[in-house]
C-alpha cells in the first residue's frame, strides 16, 4: 500500500499594519494540491468579507513549493503587489502575499525559508543598540550639557536655574516622543515609546558632542569664530533625528524620508537663520561671541596679539555706529513721510 505524504499550508489573514490576526491550516495531499478561499461555508477558507465572492479563488501549491492564485470569476478579482486581476489563470504568487476582497492574506508553505531566532537577551556586544539604553545615555549626555550650560551662566541662583532648565527639556522631549509614539500606533499599531525616546535623546547627544568637539577644537588652534557652526550642526542633526522618526513611525519608503529629512530642516534651518541675522543686524548691543570655559594649557596655536583684539574692538564698534546711523536715518525718513 502506497503511503500518502500529507503538507500541511498554513493561510494566515493579516490585519491593517500587517499583523497576523487570525490563520488556518489546510492539509494537502498527493492527490489534492488545491483549495478554495470563499465567504461561503463550503469553502476551504471562509472569509468574513463582504467583499468577497461565495467561491472567490482558488490556490494550488505544487510540490516544488510554489503557489499559484486564480480567480473563480468573482467581481471585485484578486489584489496581488497592489494591482488587480480578474478572471485571472492563474498567477504566481512570489511572497505569498495577496488581496481578496479587503482582505490581505499570506500563504506559507513547508518550504518557507524563516529568519533565525531572534535573542530574548541582548548580548553585551549589542547593548547599544538596546532602544532603553540609548535612551537613557541619550538622558544623561543631555543633562550634563544642559546643567553645563546652566553653570556657564554664572547665574546667582544656579540651583533653580538647573531645576528649570531640566524641567523644560524634559517637557519638550516628552512632547515630541509623544508626538512621534502616537503617529507609530497610528501608522503601525505599536507605540514604540522607547525607540523614538532613544532616537531624540541619541542623536541629541550626538549633536551635543559634536559640537563640543568643534567648539574645542576652534579653541584649541585659535581658529576665527564660524557663528552659523551650530545652526549647520543643528539642522544636520535634525534631519537624522527626522530621518528615523519617519522609518520606524510610518510606511513611508526610506527614499521619501531622506527627501522630507532634506527638505524640511533647510527650509525652517534656512528662515530661522535669516529671521536671526535680521534681528541681530538691527540690535545694536547684539555681540557675537559665545562664552566657553577652557584650560589655556590646551591652546596648540597661539592666540591672537593684543593689538589684533582691539582692532576688532574697533570694528565691532564701527559697525554698531553704522547700523546706528542707518536706522537714525530710517526713523527721521519716516517722520519726514509722517509730516508730509
Amino acid at each position: 500500500m502506497e503511503t500518502v505524504t500529507a503538507e500541511t499550508v498554513l493561510i494566515e489573514i493579516l490585519g491593517s499594519h500587517g499583523r497576523v490576526q487570525t490563520h488556518t491550516r489546510v492539509v494537502l495531499t498527493s492527490d489534492t494540491r488545491t483549495f478554495t478561499i470563499g465567504r461561503a461555508a463550503h469553502a476551504d477558507v471562509t472569509l468574513d468579507d463582504a467583499y468577497t465572492a461565495a467561491l472567490h479563488a482558488s490556490i494550488e501549491v505544487t510540490p516544488e513549493g510554489k503557489i499559484r492564485v486564480s480567480d473563480l470569476g468573482s467581481v471585485n478579482g484578486i489584489v496581488i503587489s497592489g494591482k488587480r486581476h480578474r478572471e485571472a489563470q492563474p498567477l504566481e504568487l512570489a511572497d505569498g502575499m495577496l488581496q481578496i476582497g479587503r482582505t490581505r492574506l499570506r500563504v506559507r508553505t513547508a518550504h518557507e525559508v524563516l529568519a533565525p531566532e531572534k535573542p530574548d537577551q541582548l548580548a553585551p556586544a549589542s547593548i547599544l543598540r538596546d532602544p532603553a539604553w540609548i535612551a537613557g545615555i541619550g538622558a544623561l549626555a543631555c543633562a550634563a550639557q544642559l546643567a553645563y550650560g546652566g553653570w556657564l551662566g554664572a547665574p546667582r541662583d544656579l540651583a533653580s536655574i538647573i531645576v528649570t532648565t531640566f524641567l523644560s527639556g524634559a517637557l519638550a522631549a516628552g512632547v515630541w516622543v509623544a508626538f512621534w509614539a502616537l503617529l507609530s500606533r497610528v501608522m503601525q499599531g505599536e507605540w514604540r515609546w522607547l525607540r523614538h525616546a532613544a532616537i531624540f535623546l541619541g542623536v541629541a547627544a550626538v549633536f551635543v558632542a559634536i559640537n563640543g568637539v568643534m567648539d574645542l577644537g576652534w579653541f584649541m588652534f585659535s581658529l576665527p569664530q564660524w557663528s552659523t557652526r551650530t545652526a549647520w550642526v543643528g539642522a544636520i542633526a535634525f534631519g537624522c533625528a527626522l530621518y528615523l522618526h519617519l522609518i520606524h513611525a510610518s510606511s513611508i519608503t526610506a527614499r521619501r524620508a531622506a527627501m522630507v529629512a532634506c527638505i524640511v530642516p533647510a527650509l525652517s534651518g534656512g528662515a530661522g537663520q535669516w529671521l536671526q541675522e535680521r534681528n541681530q543686524m538691527r540690535d545694536v548691543n547684539y555681540i557675537g561671541a559665545s562664552l566657553r570655559i577652557y584650560p589655556p594649557s590646551l591652546r596648540l596655536r597661539s592666540a591672537g596679539t593684543p593689538e589684533d583684539y582691539f582692532r576688532s574692538a574697533m570694528a565691532l564698534r564701527d559697525g554698531a555706529d553704522k547700523t546706528r546711523k542707518a536706522l537714525r536715518t530710517d526713523d527721521e525718513s519716516d517722520s519726514a513721510d509722517d509730516d508730509d
